[in-house]
């Protein structure tokens, strides 16, 4: 089956087939060794639906196998908090009264980043 020519959106040239050493399909989770398409010009990424579902597909892997840590959800005065664990603490030098961001990613979740 002869492949199909893709063209860069922005630059109109041929892109090339391409693996990236690392990529972050979701934000905070990099996988590796990732099959796409790179414009030689501007350097734009495309992913066709089959590379797509193969990142998916390594994303889940990669999630089963991170530091994964499952906690209740509770009450400090009106507020919602959640705990974090002493070895992810320790793992992440974080300490009581240092600053977080908190950041929405979808309506499943969110990213929290520790403020040095």
């Amino acid at each position: 089956m002869k492949e199909e020519i893709l063209y860069c959106v922005k630059c109109k040239v041929e892109m090339k087939k391409s693996i990236l050493d690392s990529y972050e399909y979701v934000e905070g989770i990099p996988i590796h060794n990732v099959e796409c398409y790179k414009c030689p010009k501007c350097d734009e990424l495309f992913f066709t639906e089959e590379q797509a579902d193969k990142m998916e597909e390594m994303t889940e892997k990669q999630k089963e196998e991170m530091f994964i840590f499952v906690r209740k959800i509770s009450y400090s005065g009106k507020s919602l908090i959640i705990t974090i664990p002493e070895d992810l603490a320790s793992h992440l030098k974080i300490e009581k009264g240092q600053r977080v961001k908190i950041m929405p990613m979808d309506k499943k979740g969110f990213l929290v980043e520790v403020k040095k």
